[in-house]
């Protein structure tokens, strides 16, 4: 090499490694931006970006690097998963030192569920310190600003059942929460269900009085006798019983509001753990006069019979079967009765949920002692309406003769009490004689349909009277106690047992009346309809008259 040349190497040197310099830091520049990119990713799973101060892997360790990096991958997933559970499990805590500022006194589930201070019915909890409802959970809500001025840490969600602790907002799963949760929403069995009307139970509350499960009283919410009467009676219907018990009340369900209030409303009638040993039917009247517009509400007087007509069609017309067009009130309360008219020989069948039963006209001249008389009258003189050889009707044009075709389950009289004329509502004050026990109507339904009603006989399992003026007066209601076979008489929040002499002496306005083929359980006894089929065709084989035997030897 040249002397040229040798002074022309040194000078390239430096040259040289400024342009490696430069490439180097381009790449390095690069390298920093795909990392950003990466970063500012929205997919999760992408890999970690690289750290621009680090060197640039070289082919041959690839392989590694990838190794890395799903390595430190999968460990950054694991951490986070265990810091999500381990956040879970701090919300949930198995105690809490504040259970015992539970006061069970002052807890009452009975009322809309609507917050106490906005009146909203989203998200609503209850205090179970004070009883109170409050909305929501988190800060600068009600339920979390009562809990730091008044120092009330322990609430209930009203819908999901579960039990929180503010201001902490951790949730609380504790054996003795059972009783609480289990008294906002009683549940029940298929086994629960079917020992109802077979055996008895008995509850105390927490003052220690005793009380019988479905004969509890019901608080009088101003005028709301008309409304407790006709739930105490449903109470006896045991398929109706059974069915609101059981039904499925899950956010997944969607039912009308009136059915979704009356279930809830029976499922604490018949709890045995119930905390007071009285019920408040304000959700469900809430509900009903939402649904009627106002026709039946809260401080207003109103007929028990009309609700009870309104309540089946509502009832129906949400549960109605679409195939069918069948429900379970029909399949209570439905009968048929053949009506002929004077016009045409030829009878129709006409269902009904209910009969009505006229009075006569009660006396106007009291007797000689200058005392009002009040006349008694037997039910089966009312029922003579129903032989289907009485006419009834106000012209010749109108009358028509009824009989029973089909006979219900249940079987409700209604007594007109009440007629109301261009001044005033009358009431007649005729006492009606019934038997508690053994209506038998088999005089009452039509020839050809004897043999699809074998079973003839009632026995009454309600009673719904009217005491007092008819302005003035009020309603009470007695029910049988199907294991005890007890009677009691309830009127509003008092529950008394009474003699079935003194059922039967009552001003009676709504009957019911059982089947004596439908079982404890609601089902029907077909050993019982068959044995009164057989009876019946050897009743009828004994009248038919024999044939007449000619005899030849006469003259």
């Amino acid at each position: 090499m040249s002397r040229a040349e040798a002074t022309a190497a040194p000078a390239a040197a430096p040259a040289a490694a400024a342009a490696a310099a430069a490439e180097a830091a381009e790449a390095a520049a690069a390298a920093a931006d795909a990392g950003s990119k990466r970063r500012n990713a929205p997919d999760s799973s992408a890999p970690p970006a690289d750290n621009p101060e680090d060197p640039a892997p070289s082919s041959t360790d690839t392989s590694s690097s990838s190794t890395n990096s799903s390595s430190s991958s999968s460990s950054s997933s694991s951490s986070s998963s265990s810091s999500s559970s381990s956040s879970t499990a701090k919300r949930v805590r198995r105690t809490c030192p504040y259970l015992g500022t539970i006061n069970k006194h002052m807890l009452d589930f009975d009322f809309e569920k609507v917050c106490s201070i906005c009146l909203s019915n989203q998200h609503v909890y209850a205090c179970l310190v004070c009883g109170r409802y409050f909305q929501g959970r988190g800060k600068s809500t009600f339920a979390f600003m009562h809990a730091l001025e008044q120092r009330h840490f322990v609430y209930v969600n009203l819908t999901t059942c579960k039990v929180y602790c503010l201001p902490d907002n951790y949730e609380v799963q504790d054996y003795s929460l059972q009783d609480i949760i289990y008294n906002l929403n009683p549940t029940y069995t298929p086994e629960d269900v079917a020992r109802l009307s077979a055996e008895v139970f008995y509850g105390k509350s927490l003052d220690g009085a005793d009380f019988l499960p479905g004969c509890v009283g019901l608080n009088n919410l101003s005028k709301t006798d008309f409304f407790a009467v006709i739930i105490q009676s449903l109470c006896t219907i045991i398929p109706l019983r059974n069915y609101l018990l059981l039904l499925d009340l899950s956010e997944k369900q969607k039912y009308n509001s009136v059915l979704k209030t009356l279930s809830e409303l029976m499922r604490k009638i018949f709890n045995r753990r119930n905390f007071k040993g009285i019920v408040s039917p304000h959700e469900f009247l809430q509900a009903v006069g939402v649904e009627s517009k106002k026709k039946f509400r809260i401080g207003e007087q109103s007929d028990p019979l009309a609700l009870f007509a309104w309540l089946l069609n509502v009832l129906h017309r949400d549960q109605k079967d679409k195939k069918t067009g069948g429900s379970i009130i029909h399949d209570c309360f439905q009968g048929e009765v053949l009506v002929t008219d004077a016009q045409s020989e030829e009878g129709r069948k006409t269902p009904f949920l209910y009969l009505t039963l006229d009075l006569p006209p009660a006396p106007i001249f009291k007797d000689s002692l200058d005392r009002n008389m009040i006349p008694t009258v037997p039910i089966f003189d009312l029922l003579q309406k129903f032989d289907g050889e009485t006419d009834s009707g106000p012209t010749p044009l109108q009358r028509k003769k009824c009989s029973l075709y089909k006979l219900p389950r249940y079987l409700v009289l209604a007594v007109k009490r009440f007629s109301k004329n261009n001044f005033f509502v009358e009431k007649n004050p005729t006492i009606v004689t019934f038997p508690v026990k053994n209506l038998d109507l088999r005089e009452y339904v039509h020839p050809d349909a004897l043999e699809d009603n074998p079973v003839t006989r009632y026995n009454l399992v309600a009673n719904i009277c009217h005491q007092g003026k008819p302005h003035d007066g009020f309603y009470k209601a007695q029910v049988l106690h199907a294991p005890t076979n007890e009677w009691h008489e309830m009127e509003d929040l008092r529950v008394t047992p009474v003699l079935p002499q003194f059922v039967a002496l009552s001003e009676a306005y709504i009957q019911f009346y059982q089947r004596q083929d439908v079982m404890a359980d609601g089902s029907l006894d077909e050993a019982l309809q068959q044995k009164c089929l057989q009876e019946m065709k050897k009743v009828k084989t004994q009248a038919e008259p024999e044939d007449e035997i000619e005899d030849i030897f006469a003259a």
